[in-house]
């Protein structure tokens, strides 16, 4: 499994660091997406186009209404919370898999809300035009460990790729923040900002943010929630449910 190594404050401290930017723990479980979908289950196909690659590499995903979600890191967030910031050189394509070039092409309006500390790290932004394809976020319920997920990115920026599944894992490693969302969905640099959905409803559950590999050649994923975290409220405001 690869994993991005995000924070180099986290990961210095991390028996075992390295400088390169890839790991592999275990397999490589990536699967790329072909034209239509068909190389992965039914169920997913629906959502494809939700997914779009942002012209500084990041994975992100529409939510609906113009709303998309991301890595607080993919646009340079502080430790602080900041609000209605502007975005306009930044791109996305929606819909790039297999031989396809994409089926639009988006223009970023504003950050609504960015932050990037080691326990948080999200964004929220508008753009125009929207993708018809949304994927809604879960703001019922907080993903619980041993609860099933699974994964789509952009990995090294290339077509979509899917991670398979997985779950989330016990968060036991004291240089992670209690409350961050442990996993272990293949990704690799382009994957930032890739959504985690649940299997149950295929509802977003938590972004992933980076990972790290232990000296023994063990490692783990992490991201930030939606639930329990700022990013629950921001959505709430802007009138998810």
């Amino acid at each position: 499994m690869k994993l991005i190594l995000i924070s180099l404050l986290l990961l210095t401290a991390v028996a075992g660091y390295s400088a390169d930017i890839e790991k592999i723990i275990g397999k490589n479980d990536f699967i790329a997406v072909n034209d239509d979908g068909t190389n992965i289950p039914l169920r997913y196909r629906k959502v494809l186009d939700a997914f779009g690659i942002m012209t500084t590499g990041c994975t992100v995903t529409h939510l609906g209404n113009g709303i998309v979600l991301t890595a607080g890191h993919c646009f340079w967030a502080p430790p602080t919370l900041v609000e209605h910031t502007g975005c306009a050189d930044t791109e996305i394509i929606w819909g790039v898999r297999g031989n396809k070039q994409g089926y639009l092409k988006s223009q970023c309006q504003e950050v609504i809300a960015a932050q990037y500390t080691s326990g948080l790290d999200f964004a929220i932004i508008k753009v125009s035009p929207a993708p018809d394809v949304f994927i809604a976020p879960d703001l019922k319920r907080r993903a619980i460990m041993g609860d099933s997920l699974t994964l789509f990115s952009h990995p090294d920026d290339l077509p979509l790729h899917w991670s398979q599944n997985c779950g989330v894992e016990r968060n036991q490693n004291p240089l992670f923040p209690a409350d961050s969302l442990q996993h272990q969905c293949d990704t690799n640099p382009g994957s930032s900002g890739a959504t985690l959905l649940s299997l149950v409803n295929l509802k977003v559950v938590g972004i992933h943010d980076g990972g790290y590999l232990d000296i023994d050649g063990s490692g783990m994923n992490y991201g930030t929630f939606v639930m329990n975290s700022p990013i629950y409220g921001i959505l709430k405001d802007l009138g998810f449910n």
